[in-house]
């Protein structure tokens, strides 16, 4: 633990400028005020399965990504990035293969073509889940090749050798006794488990427990990929450019892509995507953020279950 806080206070130390900092919070309590009481990403869903949407979502994730990025050049001045197009095409890449996994929805329909023609919510659920990843792991991966990243370093963050994992799991018991606070709150068991919503949903109702297992898995897998995007693909790609810079910009945009979330969730993303950004940063891998995000998402879940006691 010891190393971490020397992470931590290392950067706020060299890298942290408090205007900056102020800045962007104030960005994203006016973003999360919006979202929350105007519930803007609700409103897009008549638009599902069209191109406005797509492009909806490319604006969403843009605002924050660019605000933090313009701040940026602007508090540290580093102006130099404003005619680096390689810089540029990053951006545009991460935006616009990131919107399209709210926006992909083929899959749907390959599920009924395979279920007899009948939407069944677990599967298609379960699908999007599994597509999401696929988005991000082959997007990931073609970046990583085309680049020329892959003759550079391993896949994003994929290191684990010499990187000690101990850390993460007393973070995770650290964490226990929020979630077991947070497991009382009527907004929190009426989200958690994520698997409440399709327990009964599925056409075959039998194996229960199969089919459970089988949804978490998926819902891990899809932490699994933020991680190798946020704290691994976007990190790398923008601190070729920015150094430690690229870790505010980072985590802002980790914070849009909880809108829709219970509220302190949304807010609290911004600090564990800081604190994880920092940790993958310093020890080049992804897999103490795997450790911690998937851990938190886990306990959540079983939180949820137990608070509602299987009673679904």
């Amino acid at each position: 633990m010891r190393k971490l806080f020397l992470y931590f206070k290392t950067f706020w130390k060299e890298e942290i400028k408090i205007p900056y900092l102020i800045l962007v919070i104030l960005f994203l309590a006016a973003s999360v005020f919006v979202e929350y009481h105007y519930h803007i990403t609700s409103k897009l869903n008549p638009y599902k399965e069209t191109a406005i949407y797509y492009l909806a979502y490319i604006i969403l994730y843009s605002l924050p990504l660019l605000f933090a990025i313009l701040a940026y050049i602007f508090f540290y001045n580093r102006k130099d990035i404003l005619t680096n197009y390689k810089f540029w095409l990053t951006i545009l890449y991460i935006i616009l293969v990131f919107s399209l996994r709210p926006y992909f929805y083929l899959h749907r329909y390959w599920v009924m073509d395979l279920n007899n023609h009948i939407p069944d919510p677990f599967l298609i659920k379960c699908a999007n889940q599994l597509t999401k990843a696929v988005i991000v792991f082959v997007s990931v991966f073609i970046f990583w090749k085309v680049s020329g990243h892959s003759k550079q370093v391993p896949f994003y963050g994929f290191k684990i050798k010499n990187v000690d994992l101990k850390p993460y799991f007393i973070m995770l018991f650290i964490m226990m006794p929020l979630i077991a606070a947070a497991a009382t709150q009527h907004d929190f068991l009426h989200k958690y488990p994520t698997f409440k919503a399709f327990a009964h949903t599925s056409n075959n109702k039998d194996f229960f427990w199969l089919r459970l297992i089988g949804y978490e898995i998926l819902y891990g897998s899809d932490y699994f990929a933020i991680e190798l995007f946020f704290r691994g693909f976007v990190l790398y790609s923008l601190s070729r450019f920015l150094g430690k810079g690229a870790i505010i910009p980072m985590a802002t945009m980790y914070v849009f892509i909880h809108f829709g979330k219970p509220v302190g969730e949304t807010i609290s993303s911004f600090f564990g995507g800081t604190i994880l950004g920092i940790i993958a940063y310093e020890t080049n891998s992804i897999f103490g953020g795997i450790i911690v995000h998937c851990g938190i998402a886990y306990m959540m879940e079983f939180g949820g279950f137990l608070g509602n006691s299987l009673n679904f």
